[in-house]
């Protein structure tokens, strides 16, 4: 396979984050120009074949299905305010500090008012609670809400 599709073919994978995206279509521009070194060669390679990685869009879909229940785990001493699950913090104690959408377009959104701490959907909820990277937050809510399939985690 001739490297400027191999580049191309690394590009079209759904899995590859916008900073690698960014460094794949440096590569191509210098491809067409001179050889690539054998550092940048060996980098395409490891993006190429890097396992995927979750499907956000599927875990957080699934989670959002199942809203309030997911909330109840990561969140045990929240309570329904209106539309938002209401809770004391990140650690799940009672209280009214942080707050998730339950409803409607902006649903799994989050923010915690004493902190400033806020994301957009339930993964980066999750991975905020447990204190991980999305990645492995996404692969154990996967788990959680028992998601079959190797691109959920």
């Amino acid at each position: 396979m001739l490297v400027i599709d191999k580049i191309n073919a690394a590009l079209a994978l759904q899995s590859v984050t916008p900073k690698a995206r960014a460094f794949l279509m440096s590569l191509r521009r210098q491809a067409a120009r001179r050889p690539l070194t054998a550092r940048q060669l060996a980098a395409l390679e490891e993006i190429v074949t890097a396992p995927s990685g979750p499907d956000y869009a599927a875990i957080n879909q699934a989670a959002l299905a199942r809203l309030p229940e997911v909330l109840a785990r990561l969140l045990p001493g929240g309570r329904t305010v209106g539309g938002e699950w209401q809770v004391g913090s990140l650690q799940g104690e009672a209280g009214n500090s942080l707050k998730v959408r339950l409803y409607g377009q902006r649903a799994g959104m989050w923010c915690d008012f004493a902190t400033g701490d806020r994301g957009g959907d339930v993964v980066s909820l999750a991975a905020a609670v447990a204190g991980l990277p999305q990645s492995k937050a996404a692969q154990k809510l996967a788990q959680m809400l028992r998601l079959e399939g190797g691109q959920h985690g």
